[in-house]
């Protein structure tokens, strides 16, 4: 007899794929599909969001069997499997103190803006990457990983009392919104394992700005009665909650609300055969999405600009005296 196959969040979220109710089946109805507004499906009668929302989200990643964590999170967890709101600002405040005042890194700068960037340039951090526009999410599950199919995430969040998602500002945060909400090693606030809030960085850095660059931060997924998800006709135990997202997101199987949590999401799989022909059309866009646009190479190209202002110079003619 077969032993059961072991939990995994690559097999949860393939429970949750949403390709077939909204008739993707191929590269092209894939694309199609963003073009129309990358719309997830909905109970009946309610109504969509409008494009370009800002409760409306997105994140890319190679690999269909990833969870969708923070850095910090998995390296935490790789350890021994049991991350808590204690180990996690234990670990940020031990990172922030090492980079900001040991080496002398963000001067100038919140703790939280400093976060924002060591998040950009791949430094563990509690902070989750994710984009404005669903073209830009999409470059991140198809510019590696050829041989394994990619995953799409459309992440909704609800709106405030002034129209607009949960936002902290971590231009205006110090301490960090979140330091003190541990209660003890294993606990945390309620306040804090209820929000999931996006993090507009507000910066010039070209990156950024090309990645339509947000983030998404909250506390770690708490289990309660009322707010669970179910997975082979089981409800999930707290450590796969844990394992499938550090965020409190509700990832529904049918067209179901999920009130009682304070984010939902959907996911598109996107077939690894698909990932070349993709990578042509974000290329052939008015405003190219490559691997040069998203990640600008701009200390390789202070040559080329001296060697062009030089070029040009040369071209200029001299007054006679």
């Amino acid at each position: 007899m077969d032993a059961p196959q072991r939990y995994s969040p690559g097999r949860f979220f393939r429970d949750r794929e949403i390709n077939e109710k909204v008739g993707i089946n191929s590269e092209k109805t894939l694309w199609e599909w963003i073009e129309a507004g990358a719309q997830p499906p909905r109970p009946k009668g309610s109504v969509p969001l409008p494009p370009e929302s800002e409760q409306t989200l997105y994140r890319g990643q190679p690999d269909a069997g990833y969870a969708l964590t923070s850095r910090l999170f998995r390296e935490i967890w790789a350890n021994d499997r049991a991350a808590t709101e204690s180990k996690m600002q234990n670990a940020e405040r031990h990172l922030l103190k090492v980079l900001k005042y040991g080496e002398g890194l963000g001067r100038l700068m919140t703790d939280g803006e400093l976060l924002a960037v060591l998040q950009h340039h791949g430094i563990p951090t509690r902070l989750i990457d994710v984009s404005a526009g669903p073209f830009e999410a999409l470059f991140f599950a198809v510019d590696h990983a050829e041989d394994t199919d990619g995953r799409l995430f459309i992440i909704e969040l609800p709106a405030a009392k002034d129209g607009l998602p949960d936002t902290i500002d971590l231009t205006a945060q110090e301490p960090l919104e979140w330091e003190g909400t541990a209660l003890g090693p294993h606990y945390a606030k309620s306040t804090w394992t209820n929000r999931v809030a996006v993090i507009h960085p507000h910066d010039l850095d070209p990156r950024m700005r090309a990645q339509r660059g947000r983030f998404l931060v909250g506390g770690l997924t708490a289990s309660y009665p009322d707010r669970t998800m179910m997975f082979k006709g089981k409800r999930l135990a707290a450590q796969q909650l844990d394992e499938t997202s550090n965020l409190s997101i509700f990832f529904p199987k049918n067209a179901v609300s999920g009130t009682k949590w304070p984010a939902k999401a959907w996911t598109v799989r996107i077939k690894k055969q698909w990932k070349r022909g993709l990578r042509d059309r974000l290329k052939a866009l008015d405003k190219p999405i490559t691997m040069d646009s998203m990640y600008p190479p701009i200390g390789e190209v202070r040559r080329l600009a001296l060697r062009e202002i030089g070029r040009l110079s040369r071209t200029y003619s001299i007054p006679a005296k």
